[in-house]
This record gives structure tokens, C-alpha cells and sequence, in this order.
């Protein structure tokens, strides 16, 4: 396996590696809740092990996991990632994932402080002659995706920098529309990218049901505003059916997708 991740590179290694391909992935992730079983930084370690993987294949350097990110306050009501689709009252104040009564808080930027984050990291790196960034993402947040959108847009520069924004999940196979938030699917890659972490032991035994506001574990429909009927994880959907297999195969289909993106952009 090629030498990518930035950090543990020599100035010898860093300089080879631009020559080859001029190309550096950014993984950057909230610090967030997931579930009782699931490591509180999965979205970046996800989106770190994706770009690993592609650059790997591509050529290129990985920075460290930028672990910020950014959400909004959940509105009233019963549509899409509003309160009343996880079973929560009208006048809870939920920002993100962070439930009432979690122990542990995310670690949400406000939003144009992420920006700013994000921003100075591009700079620095167009800087330094890369001529093509790509801001690696596994957090679904729709504010945190246009921003990521929003600065690649506007820190590429013509014959200079290209700066790409990449989602790191693809749309699951039908008829799934939405991986969830530490549900099956996003418990099973991590089983596969770091299983020692995943703590299963941590839920209840199987049958008994994972209720939204209790866990924060929640399945795609829900988030889209079709939640089941008293707001529990469906069988489907149920974390303490993932295997590791089932994570590797999500993680190649990603990585194949990674690639035929960002190669697409190197060949421009």
C-alpha cells in the first residue's frame, strides 16, 4: 500500500507524491453522537477511511481528519428532519443529533465558523501548489454539505486550483433511499474500518425496540419525514444486524465511486 497520510509523510515522501499526482483529500466530519455503540467521530473516520482507499489508487496525499462540522436546529413539525418525525414535542430544542437528555454533547461548529475553517485549510493547500483538493465528507447535514459545496466552488480557480466537494456515502441500493444515523448500514462500515470500537454491547438484546429519541439511532425514512409507528429503528434498519461484510461491500462500492469522480477531474 502507497504512503498517503500526510502527516506521517517525510518533506521526501510529500514531494514524490505531488509529482505523481498533485492531489490532496481533506476528510472533514462533525465530532457527533451515534447511537450508544458507535464512536462519537464516525462520519470523519468513515470519510478519512474512503480517501485513504482512493488515494491509494489515485495517487495523492490525505490530511488529517478535520473533525468539525456544522448542523442546524430541528424545526417543529412532522415533515423531513423535523422534530415530530423522531417523535419529538413541538417545543424541544434539538440541534442536529443532540437529542434530549444525551450525556455527551456533539461538537457542532456554527456555521460560518466551520467555513472559516474549512476555508484557511483549502487556502493553505492551494498554497502549496495542489492542484486539485477534495474536501472528503460523511456528514449528511444539509448546511454542512453546502457549505463544503459552497467553498469548493469558490476557492477553485481556473488553470490554478480545482477544489471538489465529495460525499463519501452513495445511495444504497433500492429500495433504501438514506443510509440512517447509526443505524445498520453506518454500523456495518465501521464494524469493517474499525470493529474493536463498535460496541453492540452497549443496546439493549435484540427484539427489544431502539426508540429514536432514546438511541439516536434512526433509520432513512424517518429522516425523510416517514417515520414508523411509534417511532422505533424498523428490523431492517436495526444495528444489531450489521456484519462487517456487509460494511466492506458498502466501503468498495464508495471507493469505486470516489475514484471514477476524482479521476474524472484529474483528466480535466
Amino acid at each position: 500500500m502507497n504512503k498517503v497520510e500526510y502527516e506521517l509523510m517525510t518533506i521526501g515522501e510529500i514531494l514524490e507524491a505531488k509529482r505523481h499526482a498533485s492531489l490532496a483529500f481533506v476528510p472533514v466530519s462533525p465530532i457527533e453522537w451515534h447511537g450508544p455503540h458507535l464512536p462519537v467521530g464516525t462520519d470523519g473516520l468513515h470519510a478519512h477511511h474512503v480517501a485513504v482507499r482512493a488515494a491509494c489508487e489515485l495517487g495523492g496525499v490525505v490530511l488529517p481528519t478535520l473533525f468539525v462540522g456544522t448542523e442546524t436546529i430541528r424545526l417543529p413539525g412532522n415533515d423531513s428532519e423535523q422534530l415530530g418525525a423522531l417523535g419529538l414535542d413541538d417545543d424541544a430544542r434539538v440541534v442536529g443529533m443532540d437529542l434530549p437528555g444525551f450525556p455527551v454533547q456533539s461538537l457542532y461548529f456554527e456555521e460560518s465558523a466551520f467555513g472559516v475553517a474549512v476555508r484557511e485549510l483549502v487556502r493553505a493547500l492551494a498554497a502549496d501548489s495542489f492542484r486539485l483538493i477534495v474536501l472528503a465528507n460523511g456528514h449528511g447535514a444539509v448546511n454542512h454539505m453546502r457549505t463544503l459545496e459552497r467553498i469548493a466552488r469558490e476557492e477553485t480557480r481556473r488553470d490554478q486550483t480545482t477544489v471538489m466537494s465529495l460525499m463519501v456515502w452513495v445511495p444504497p441500493p433500492p429500495p433504501n433511499r438514506d443510509p440512517g444515523h447509526a443505524a445498520r448500514e453506518e454500523t456495518a462500515v465501521m464494524m469493517a474500518i474499525a470493529g474493536e470500537h463498535v460496541r453492540l454491547d452497549q443496546l439493549p438484546p435484540s427484539g427489544v425496540p431502539l426508540r429514536y429519541a432514546e438511541y439516536g439511532i434512526v433509520d432513512g425514512p424517518a429522516f425523510d419525514g416517514f417515520p414508523t409507528s411509534d417511532f422505533t429503528v424498523p428490523p431492517h434498519a436495526d444495528p444489531r444486524s450489521a456484519t462487517p461484510e456487509e460494511g466492506e461491500q458498502i466501503l468498495v462500492r464508495e471507493v469505486q465511486s470516489a475514484v471514477a469522480r476524482v479521476r474524472q477531474e484529474l483528466r480535466r
